[in-house]
């Protein structure tokens, strides 16, 4: 638990190590960084260091307290997570009930609050009256991946951490040693951009994403003598309706080395991102595969009759 199994921010993992060493734990800290970065991975670490009762905490694992973590019932530890869309006033007023009872296992008790920018505005003020004065035995990490959405008060009386993408060099290690290198392409190293969240979402679906890049390079050379070719070679696409933001993110992914190659291919990227708009307005998603494939099968081969 003293965040050998994560991925990068190697800086924070340092700070947050002496922070336990020195016991100097303050009452609010912000993890700051995009999506899939493992900053709730770091919190849930940290947060199951803090509440140790071990004095040889980074060694332990085995005190009541870290057997409570471990098992998810651990009395002093609370996680929030947005109700829909949002995290709402009420789940502000039932974490501040909680806040003001008093440890029960540990000498402190840690408040994870994941995707805090998404507390309303009535949450934010709830909250903020807790850090202007809160218990000494209490720590509050919020997740954040986008601050500008929250009150600069909040953000002012907060620890901030700010996590950085993961270096390649860090994500082939980590393929490596998983015995995933085989598996990952050259594109789908280039997709994570960095990001764990990512790279596992790649590897749990990691057929789908070698079949659809094998569509659309397919596509991209010319390999289909006729667009029904295409069409019918991608019924994978057409089946993974719940997938297919991810997918076209993929194809643009793959659409952009071939730019970089030096092939004009921009406007294959500008057809995906149609794709994109019309899927977020509810059209028939049938038929907007149907256009996708089309237009960029007529924009190859008539690239291909030009040159």
């Amino acid at each position: 638990m003293n965040f050998k199994n994560l991925l990068g921010n190697d800086k924070i993992k340092r700070e947050l190590l002496d922070v336990v060493r020195s016991g100097n734990v303050s009452h609010s800290y912000m993890f700051v960084g995009e999506e899939g970065l493992g900053k709730c991975l770091f919190a849930l670490d940290f947060a199951k260091l803090i509440l140790c009762m071990s004095e040889n905490k980074l060694e332990c694992n085995n005190c009541e307290s870290c057997v409570k973590f471990s098992s998810q019932n651990h009395p002093d530890f609370i996680k929030v997570e947005p109700d829909g869309n949002s995290i709402k006033i009420a789940q502000m007023r039932e974490m501040q009930e909680n806040i003001y009872q008093k440890p029960i296992v540990s000498s402190k008790k840690v408040f994870i609050i994941n995707n805090a920018e998404k507390m309303t505005q009535e949450a934010q003020n709830s909250l903020l009256k807790t850090l202007e004065e809160p218990p000494s035995y209490i720590v509050i990490i919020l997740i954040v991946s986008n601050e500008n959405l929250l009150l600069n008060t909040i953000k002012s009386r907060c620890l901030k951490l700010n996590f950085q993408n993961i270096e390649k060099t860090e994500i082939l290690k980590y393929l490596e040693s998983n015995n995933l290198s085989q598996e990952f392409t050259d594109n789908m190293i280039n997709l994570c951009n960095g990001s764990i969240g990512k790279l596992e979402e790649i590897s749990q679906n990691i057929e789908l994403y070698r079949n659809v890049e094998n569509i659309i390079i397919n596509i991209l050379n010319a390999r289909y003598d006729s667009v029904m070719d295409a069409i019918n070679d991608s019924e994978i696409l057409y089946k993974s309706k719940e997938k297919i933001t991810n997918m076209l993110e993929y194809m643009e992914v793959i659409a952009y080395t071939y730019i970089q190659k030096n092939i004009s291919y921009t406007e294959v990227i500008n057809i995906i991102e149609n794709t994109k708009n019309k899927l977020y307005t509810n059209c028939n998603y049938d038929m907007c595969i149907d256009e996708l494939l089309i237009k960029i099968w007529e924009e190859i081969n008539e690239k291909h009759s030009r040159s």
